[in-house]
């Protein structure tokens, strides 16, 4: 039943992104806190450009994985900035939704098998830059509330 209502659910995203939408890789390396070393993959999908007077300056979506020695992130988010033709981690702007969980020996003093949800701030020209907030959602030991950090190049 659970690969089903995935399957469904990849769909209607799909049918919900125009034809004309640019589909491009999202990928970056990063160091930060609490990954540590980290690795960024991911889709933009552009859903076209800010207006008629800077067609080239577009907006679109976010979806990525970022897998790191301390941990992994999932990220869903909205670039209303981003100059696709640079590549998307390259240039731009991002609001992200994410849910964090710790492993290993992650940074910042938390413990692994740690659950978090919140937001990041991601800014991008040439190196990247992000910063965060997400709260414990599970796990029974450790921070409730942490700052989430990372700097990185887009490959």
């Amino acid at each position: 039943m659970r690969k089903t209502a995935g399957t469904a659910t990849l769909g209607l995203l799909l049918l919900a992104v125009p034809a004309a939408a640019q589909v491009e890789p999202a990928l970056s390396a990063e160091v930060g806190s609490p990954l540590k070393l980290s690795g960024n993959v991911g889709l933009w999908v552009g859903l076209g450009g800010t207006g008629p007077e800077d067609p080239e300056v577009g907006h679109g979506l976010l979806l990525q994985a970022q897998p790191g020695l301390g941990g992994i992130a999932f990220n869903v988010g909205w670039t209303p900035v981003a100059l696709p033709a640079w590549g998307t981690q390259a240039v731009g702007f991002a609001i992200k939704a994410r849910y964090l969980r710790t492993w290993g020996d992650p940074w910042g003093g938390l413990e692994p098998d740690q659950d978090y949800v919140g937001g990041e701030l991601v800014l991008a020209w040439i190196v990247k830059a992000s910063v965060g907030v997400v709260t414990r959602v599970g796990g029974a030991e450790g921070k409730k509330t942490i700052v989430t950090w990372s700097v990185g190049i887009g490959i």
